[in-house]
């Protein structure tokens, strides 16, 4: 299944269980466990769409308004769009821009744009109609975007200020009508250049939807702190149990927390040069296999019933014929002592795997107790108990689409405390034993524990370009680049939905 580091509730009678999560789990102070970090090079995207769109908003003639003001006591003016005349494509420009400490900025500089628009002069003395260009010439809009939170508890972005700077405004009457309107073109002209940014305002310019898909939207259950606005990054951090908040379903309520606070994470301060990084630390990944090990994932059981495999159920026998090889002829005196029998071998953790991070290593360390039993009709009874401690790689991180994939690995083990009811069975033997099960099924089942990724907070919205997984001292560390959908050479379709990972435990 997909591990969710990304807690979202898509049900409707939650709001007892959020609660309930909010107040075991949110206490202040807590250091974050994992930190995301929007750095500027990303607006750089958001800005060539803006750019985009106003271009198609120019194409498609969606400029339109209809202003109408007394100039004087006895003259009132009327200016209504029709149709978009030209537009200069290569001169305008678009930039985005971090506001410290308040949020983002969108700017569109150079906007020279030529309308055709009728005009109505409504004097004591009768009306003036006429159809007249209208041209803008470096005309600027500035939008200052700030972040809240929503009632919801998801982030939201308030539009705080739309400026227009309409420069080099200009109504190019014809020669007859100039001489005709001589008195009140200037009044005209002041009008329009007053009431720009009001039609600014009734137009996609100054509209949320017009710069929706820049700005991540992450529930307040897994963030730790304000979103924090710097001249080169956005930053989020994140709570380090974002995996075993609470356990949802019906009535029962459990607890998977970590038996310890998340330490300080210490991120780098430099530009990555990449556009998203993600900065996992120890107590995270830790947070996500102790939820497993709540789970059972750690524990194993090698039996006819539980081992989808006839060859191997074939060495758990006790006897076997003559130049077979079996549990039996492996170990004569378990053969003599119980005959006609099949071995079960199971084991299960008795704490929880502790994680360390090292430069370009992550080594998991997992403590078992392994018993075995030999199956003699309806009686089972155990001949053996030890104890186990594997070191579990985690071999070949990738990220793809938000999702944080890899394969674990038992790399090596220890046996010891070995108490045996059987003579030749030690801790040799059974090492033996065990690692021959390691290359049979163990490992292959291990390497599927995190098969299907680990979902991390949709950050972007475009389609991935690049990434790098690269394990540090006490962290993990993800950065990735990406690119507008249509502008890169491979499509790909990424859509936050709603994931409800805590009934459904699979793998």
């Amino acid at each position: 299944m997909i591990w969710v580091l990304l807690v979202i509730l898509g049900l409707s009678n939650v709001t007892h269980q959020q609660s309930l999560a909010n107040s075991l789990f949110a206490e202040e102070g807590t250091s974050p466990g994992f930190v995301t970090r929007i750095n500027k090079k990303a607006l750089s995207i958001v800005s060539d769409q803006l750019k985009d769109r106003v271009i198609k908003f120019m194409n498609s003639d969606g400029l339109e308004f209809n202003i109408s003001a007394p100039l004087t006591n006895q003259v009132r003016f009327t200016l209504r769009s029709s149709r978009i005349i030209s537009f200069d494509e290569l001169f305008f420009d678009s930039s985005m821009s971090i506001v410290p400490q308040k949020g983002i900025s969108w700017t569109g500089t150079n906007i020279n744009v030529t309308l055709l628009a009728s005009f109505s002069l409504l004097t004591t003395q009768g009306e003036i109609t006429g159809n007249v260009p209208l041209s803008f010439d470096k005309t600027n809009v500035e939008l200052l975007l700030w972040t809240g939170v929503n009632g919801d508890g998801h982030l939201k972005t308030d539009l705080i200020t739309c400026k227009v700077a309409a420069n080099n405004l200009q109504l190019q009457f014809s020669q007859a009508d100039s001489a005709l309107l001589a008195n009140y073109i200037p009044h005209m002209q002041n009008f329009i250049r007053q009431t720009v940014e009001q039609v600014a305002r009734h137009q996609n310019f100054c509209s949320l939807n017009f710069v929706s898909g820049g700005v991540p939207f992450i529930p307040r259950r897994t963030r730790s702190g304000p979103v924090e606005f710097s001249n080169q990054a956005i930053t989020l951090k994140h709570r380090g149990n974002s995996f075993g908040i609470l356990r949802q379903g019906r009535t029962r309520l459990n607890d998977f927390r970590l038996p310890y606070r998340s330490p300080p994470l210490n991120v780098p301060t430099a530009d990555s040069g990449h556009m998203i990084d993600f900065y996992l630390s120890n107590y995270t990944m830790s947070s996500l296999l102790f939820w497993m090990d709540q789970y059972r994932k750690f524990d194993y059981e090698i039996s006819r019933q539980a081992t989808n495999n006839s060859a191997l159920v074939g060495y758990l026998k006790t006897d076997c014929g003559t130049g077979d090889i079996c549990a039996g002829t492996l170990f004569p005196a378990l053969g003599t002592r119980f005959p006609g029998g099949e071995v079960v071998i199971k084991s299960h953790t008795v704490s929880y795997p502790r994680v360390v991070l090292r430069k370009n290593n992550m080594t998991i360390y997992i403590d078992s107790r392994v018993d075995a039993f030999v199956q003699q009709q309806d009686r089972s009874r155990r001949f053996l108990t030890a104890s186990m401690n594997a070191e579990v790689k985690l071999d070949k991180p990738s990220f793809k689409d938000f999702v944080l994939h890899g394969e674990l690995r038992i790399d090596k083990f220890k046996i010891s405390d070995v108490a045996s009811l059987v003579d030749g069975i030690d801790e040799g033997s059974l090492e033996f034993l065990v690692n021959a099960l390691t290359e049979l099924i163990l490992n292959e089942d291990m390497a599927k524990k995190l098969k299907s990724g680990i979902q991390l907070p949709i950050m972007f919205d475009y389609t991935q370009q690049a990434a790098n997984v690269s394990f540090e001292e006490d962290m993990v560390h993800i950065s990735a680049d990406f690119c507008a959908t249509d502008k890169c050479s491979t499509t790909a379709d990424n859509k936050d939905t709603d994931v409800d990972y805590y009934d459904t435990v699979q793998g």
